[in-house]
């Protein structure tokens, strides 16, 4: 019996599961493991979109809005984190007599005895989880996997695999709303990494050093190997870990790994990692994502031969919604990206203008922190980066005060000033398509890129439909 299936027949024995809030990235990826596990399984959600509806559709994983029968008969009750103690659901599940399970719960009931590869940090989470499951099961140790996106690999953020290691991406936000501890501490990591560290989740975190005291806490928590990357702030998280191998990586010296002879060739990244005499190819846009595998290097190099890494990195193919194309035709390319976070967006930037001429940035705040004034100035300065800037609807704006909200005007004025064109308006579809029609970039190789952590209400496939017609005429 394979370590982590001590309970499997207790598994197998249970029928009916629901979960509340199925359509966030990792409760989805939950459903799909419970569905593997022999589960009947639903879930309910306030709404439903790609990728992770077309996952559980797939899957066929019923799904409902939210209605207190949808409880009534389940054997198990899964809530996600985005779910409050006053939705319908939970509460007649309570009225009932239901035990209520956070999806760590989940994972630890089933996998626990498991070895737990822990993906955490600010930015890159996503995308070194997919890649470390990517190289692992390339490498033949077939893990089971819970990423918060779907690696373009597998097409599916989460899979029961035979082997002994389960990859997990560890998410510093709270686990639900009566677990209010972060999602990463209910994992006993026998690896980790920890990403680059910044101020985020100000609707949980009081300041930046309970923030960074929580990664210190995990760091505490690593058992055989840890990868860090090596920033002043993550030196200080990672200083007291007592962990038997700490490797840190970064862009450049000094660290233990880091990237040198960096070239663009075919359309894909060229480098090596230092002390090694290996060309490494990197097909996804950003250099951020070279950072991101060299971390995973840092992670499994002793596990893993260097020159069969490479092999694996060739064959990558990144996470959808991390700089996905939705669409190209001929110069024009349509990309998605989940960043919402100046840094995330000033990466994506960076990463897209080493191969387009004219950037296009249709932005919607969608985050809770993204949607208050936290990062008011950041993302004046990311956006300068951009040769247009479309801000869309603030998500539920009226969840935030006034006083505390995200003055997407102040924004547009500022970007106005130094001379690039921006816009704030709920019709960015339309706004984008006519900036194109009346400009004069029609020549150059341009990217319109819709950054979001939701699904910007519809207006990227209204965007994609009607630029279709557009160039059509």
């Amino acid at each position: 019996m394979f370590k982590g299936f001590d309970k499997i027949d207790k598994v197998m024995s249970k029928g009916k599961v629901h979960i509340i809030g199925v359509c966030g990235t990792a409760m989805g990826g939950v459903a799909v493991i419970l569905k593997e596990l022999g589960f009947d399984v639903s879930g309910s959600d306030s709404m439903f979109f790609p990728p992770i509806s077309t996952q559980l559709s797939r899957y066929g994983i019923k799904t409902f809005q939210f209605s207190p029968e949808n409880v009534k008969d389940k054997d198990i009750v899964v809530v996600g984190n985005s779910v409050g103690r006053d939705n319908i659901e939970v509460l007649e599940a309570q009225a009932i007599g239901k035990k209520l399970y956070s999806y760590p719960d989940i994972i630890n009931e089933f996998f626990g005895s498991k070895d737990f590869f822990v993906i955490t940090g600010t930015h890159g989470k996503t995308t070194t989880t997919s890649l470390a499951t990517y190289v692992l099961w390339r490498a033949g140790y077939n893990p089971s996997f819970l990423v918060g996106g779907i690696p373009i690999n597998f097409g599916v953020s989460a899979k029961v695999g035979s082997g002994d290691i389960f990859v997990i991406e560890g998410d510093e936000y709270n686990t639900s709303f009566f677990d209010k501890r972060p999602k990463f501490f209910h994992f006993k990591p026998k690896r980790a990494v920890i990403g680059p560290v910044e101020v985020d989740h100000v609707d949980m975190y009081q300041s930046f050093e309970d923030y960074k005291k929580a990664f210190s806490d995990f760091a505490k928590m690593v058992d055989y190997r840890l990868s860090y990357f090596n920033s002043q702030v993550v030196q200080q998280i990672t200083s007291d870990s007592n962990v038997k191998q700490k490797f840190s990586y970064h862009y450049e010296n000094p660290a233990d790994f880091y990237p040198t002879k960096i070239e663009i060739l075919d359309g894909k990244y060229n480098f090596r990692i230092n002390r090694y005499d290996i060309d490494f190819n990197l097909r996804t846009f950003g250099r951020h994502n070279i950072l991101n595998a060299i971390a995973v290097f840092a992670l499994t190099n002793d596990i893993i031969r260097p020159d069969e890494f490479g092999e694996y990195l060739r064959d990558f193919q990144g996470v959808k919604r991390r700089l996905e194309v939705l669409y190209s035709s001929q110069n024009f390319y349509v990309v998605d990206d989940f960043a919402h976070h100046p840094t995330e967006i000033e990466s994506g930037i960076r990463s897209l203008r080493e191969f387009f001429d004219t950037i296009i940035v249709a932005f919607e705040p969608r985050s809770y922190t993204s949607r208050t004034k936290v990062h008011q100035e950041g993302f004046k300065k990311a956006f300068e980066l951009a040769d247009a800037v479309f801000i869309g609807k603030i998500f539920r704006e009226e969840k935030i005060p006034q006083e505390k909200r995200l003055d997407p005007s102040d924004i547009v004025s500022y970007l106005q000033s130094k001379g690039i064109y921006a816009v704030y308006s709920e019709n960015v579809a339309d706004k984008i398509i006519d900036y194109v029609a009346n400009s004069k970039i029609k020549n150059k190789k341009i990217s319109v890129v819709f950054m979001t952590s939701g699904d910007f209400y519809g207006e990227k496939d209204k965007f994609i439909a009607n630029f279709r017609k557009f160039i059509e005429v």
